[in-house]
């Protein structure tokens, strides 16, 4: 499908430079290895490759929420996008799911979430804080993803006012507190998530699950490491991303059955 205004793009240089934009007219694009006018991608598709000012390739991409990390403001720490992704495998969400999530943060995982449940399903996203919700939806929004997220200023440590969820993701300090609400708002065999940078949280939050009836728990880390390919020459890169934090997953069961 031809590109339009409106239209959000990855702007793929090399591995260092990938760019994430807004098709707009008057807009220009800009790096160290040349410009475009926005306006002239327009008509054309997802995988062409234009050529900048100096004469440097470039390739137009259709985004994904890893190329969220690129190209949107993210004032607080996000989850790496090699705990966002298990995190979501192991929780078995699809298309037309309802999912909780706490906090908001800078809304990284809000849109990987809203990515997986579609047009059909929705993300109901909690914070604290108006000031950082904000920032979330102007990224929600640049991703087109604004339809499928609801944002509530509240304490989720109070409540969670939905019931019959698919699925609750705490990025939280202290999710124990959390964790009487999930197991009534979730559905019978649910899934609770929860992202953790201590040992001390992982033992508070587990014990806290047994209390509430949650089986198959799990308490992991997930190490990543890429290589660089090079004939002859190939090893693991200097630089990785190891360990980030802990993941806690487990699903509710009902009492006394």
């Amino acid at each position: 499908m031809p590109l339009k205004e409106g239209d959000t793009v990855v702007i793929w240089i090399d591995p260092k430079r990938i760019y994430l934009v807004r098709l707009e007219k008057g807009k220009k694009f800009g790096s160290d290895k040349g410009s475009i006018d926005l306006s002239q991608l327009e008509g054309l598709e997802y995988g062409s490759s234009i050529t900048l000012s100096t004469g440097s390739k470039a390739y137009l991409l259709k985004p994904t929420p890893l190329d969220a990390y690129n190209g949107l403001r993210r004032p607080s720490q996000v989850l790496y996008p090699k705990d966002i992704s298990y995190m979501i495998y192991v929780s078995g969400i699809k298309e037309g799911d309802k999912v909780v999530e706490a906090g908001t943060g800078s809304g990284f995982l809000t849109i990987s979430l809203a990515y997986v449940v579609g047009d059909k399903g929705k993300v109901i996203t909690y914070d604290i804080r108006e000031d950082m919700q904000e920032v979330a939806k102007r990224n929600i929004s640049f991703m087109g993803l604004q339809s499928r997220v609801d944002f509530k200023i509240k304490d989720i440590r109070e409540g969670i006012d939905e019931t019959d969820v698919d699925a609750i993701f705490l990025d939280m300090p202290d999710p124990w507190k959390t964790i009487p609400h999930a197991y009534s708002s979730l559905k019978p065999s649910g899934s609770i998530l929860i992202f953790v940078p201590t040992v001390n949280q992982v033992e508070k939050s587990v014990l806290q699950m047994r209390q509430f009836d949650f089986v198959d728990i799990h308490a992991e880390e997930l190490i990543v490491r890429e290589y660089q390919v090079k004939e002859n020459a190939t090893r693991p890169k200097n630089i990785g991303v190891v360990h980030t934090g802990f993941i806690i997953r487990a699903r509710k069961s009902i009492k006394g059955s």
